[in-house]
């Protein structure tokens, strides 16, 4: 009997063969002899689009690889259309590695959310393609993933993961390009200054945060470059105060049915999740819940909009 082995290389083998096929003589047969050159965040872009464009089957996966951990995608329906697909990837990931400039998809008209990121997107690429280049390109393939695979009825639930993975990418990357704020500088000594008073007495140290909110825009899952913060500050406190349970629970407010609120509740609390655990948290120690419009911060009626309903919660267990 083969072993495991022997069997995961011959369906690669025969995935690979099925898909070049389909594609015939293209870009994406340029990947294998392509050396990236130009800048760091062009090569970087030469990384992720070439991965993209082997990315249809879990046995097309290299080692390392972290786009569509969710194994959504199928090498069962190598279509046409699949095999365009893989190949745009391909074209994109040959132009960035002979230097070309590669812009981000076009947003499609009718989809309000995709113009928004898109124009967020393109801020955050300005200043982030010399300063992160790394987190640059990653955003932007998570970006034309979430477009590109939209367009393919079989890649339905792969442009999802990407759309969520879209929401850490791109605040990962707001975050790394937002300049720290100047201290103001010393005032100048006066020659006629009185010597100082004594300093105070340290105050005693401040009990241990436990608690830390992160909150969301309407309708929304998106983490901002604030939230990152936040989450930044909950895991440290976590492994300086010897935590070993983390509770994360989502909430919104009261727009919408009770139904659709507890999904989006749920929603809010696992990219919460999935990015704690991206900074170092245990996945194991992290629990995961929501409560939908059942536990308000701030009481309303239904049908009501409040921003400090729209939050995750996230609580450091002794």
């Amino acid at each position: 009997m083969a072993s495991a082995s022997t069997a995961l290389r011959i369906s690669f083998a025969l995935a690979s063969t099925l898909l070049l096929a389909a594609c015939g003589s293209s870009a994406f047969d340029d990947l294998a002899d392509t050396q990236p050159q130009g800048s760091a965040f062009q090569q970087a872009q030469f990384k992720d689009y070439s991965y993209l464009a082997r990315s249809f089957g879990a046995v097309g996966k290299p080692a390392g690889t972290s786009f569509d951990t969710g194994e959504s995608m199928s090498l069962s329906d190598i279509d046409d259309s699949v095999a365009d697909l893989a190949n745009s990837y391909a074209q994109k990931a040959v132009d960035a590695a002979n230097g070309k400039d590669v812009q981000p998809e076009d947003a499609p008209e009718d989809n309000a959310d995709a113009q928004a990121m898109r124009t967020r997107l393109e801020a955050a690429l300005d200043e982030g393609r010399d300063k992160a280049p790394a987190d640059a390109a990653r955003a932007q393939a998570d970006y034309d993933c979430w477009i590109m695979d939209a367009k393919v009825e079989s890649q339905a639930a792969a442009s999802t993961r990407c759309r969520q993975s879209l929401d850490t990418s791109l605040a990962r990357l707001e975050q790394g390009v937002v300049p720290p704020e100047a201290a103001p500088p010393p005032p100048a000594p006066s020659a006629e200054a009185t010597p100082p008073p004594p300093a105070p007495e340290a105050p005693a140290p401040a009990a241990t945060q436990s608690d830390y909110t992160v909150y969301f825009d309407f309708d929304s899952w998106t983490l901002t470059a604030e939230d990152l913060a936040t989450i930044t500050q909950a895991v440290d406190s976590a492994r300086k105060g010897g935590q070993s349970h983390i509770s994360v629970v989502g909430h919104t407010d009261t727009s919408g049915t009770a139904e659709y609120n507890m999904r989006l509740s749920v929603r809010r609390a696992k990219v919460v999740k999935e990015v704690m655990v991206q900074m170092g948290a245990r996945p194991e120690s992290i629990k995961t819940s929501g409560v939908g419009e059942t536990d308000l911060a701030v009481d309303t009626g239904d049908n009501v909009k409040e921003a400090k309903n729209r939050r995750s919660v996230i609580t450091l267990v002794p």
